[in-house]
């Protein structure tokens, strides 16, 4: 019966490490990111902590053609410190005009999950307000997220060819190219995001998605982002295109 016990504790012990989302937070409406403190009755030796912030943002609504309103979020978080992060999940928050809460995204990771010093990285969802009838109940939108210091590497891949092309109300912009494995080993899980940003450099949104199959080292695939919905009055004011790409590992 103790070994049984024993057992059950370290797996108790396993789940709650694996379920933290990082030892220090942020949101948008910070500065930067809020360090958890643990009172361990011994004074630490002074470092400086990791730092990731919201430097680019965005959000829209709009009401598509069966009258459901969407609304669109992106951001780009930004490594503001001296040591790699490794960005935990982001939970979106969508505000109304009298700051009440019209919904939430959870469980959204970032592309690329790791960012070094002065890198960055595009977060986005779209996701229905349900409920709602007028997308200019809509006010703005949030972001609260975990990230950790880390040693690992981003795992950064090459992208070429990359082409932004404007579509239909049903898909109002795709962005293609080309991804290529610059890594000595084989890639099966390969994340991609593209941010859209307008001709003074302000995000308008960002699109994303992954390569359906692995690539060995030096390989490369042809990609096709129109993920997730964006909403059409923005295409006409996108300038530039800007592509992250990295390989997944646990």
């Amino acid at each position: 019966m103790k070994k049984f016990y024993a057992i059950f504790t370290i797996m108790l012990l396993l789940f709650v490490a694996a379920c933290s989302n990082g030892e220090h937070a942020g949101s948008s409406e910070s500065s930067g990111g809020a360090t958890k403190s643990e009172d361990s009755g011994k004074k630490e030796e002074s470092k400086e902590e990791p730092k990731l912030e919201v430097v680019d943002s965005t959000a829209s609504s709009w009401k598509n053609s069966i009258d459901t309103v969407w609304v669109h979020s992106a951001a780009v978080y930004k490594n503001t410190g001296n040591t790699p992060v490794d960005i935990g999940e982001t939970q979106i928050t969508y505000k109304g005009q009298d700051d009440s809460v019209l919904g939430t995204s959870t469980m959204i990771y970032s592309v690329p999950e790791v960012v070094q010093p002065g890198e960055t990285a595009f977060i986005v969802d779209s996701t229905t307000l349900d409920g709602q009838a007028d997308p200019a109940i809509f006010k703005e939108s949030s972001y609260n997220y975990g990230f950790d210091e880390t040693d690992k590497s981003s795992n950064l891949l090459e992208t070429s060819g990359v082409k932004g092309i404007a579509g239909d109300s049903f898909s109002p912009y795709k962005v293609t190219g080309l991804v290529k494995n610059i890594t000595d080993a084989k890639q099966d899980d390969i994340r991609i995001a593209a941010g859209l940003f307008d001709a003074n450099g302000k995000l308008l949104g960002v699109l994303k998605g992954s390569v359906d199959v692995g690539l060995n080292a030096g390989g490369e695939s042809g990609f096709e982002l129109s993920y997730p919905d964006i909403p059409a009055s923005i295409v006409p004011n996108i300038a530039s295109v800007e592509v992250k790409a990295f390989a997944w590992n646990w």
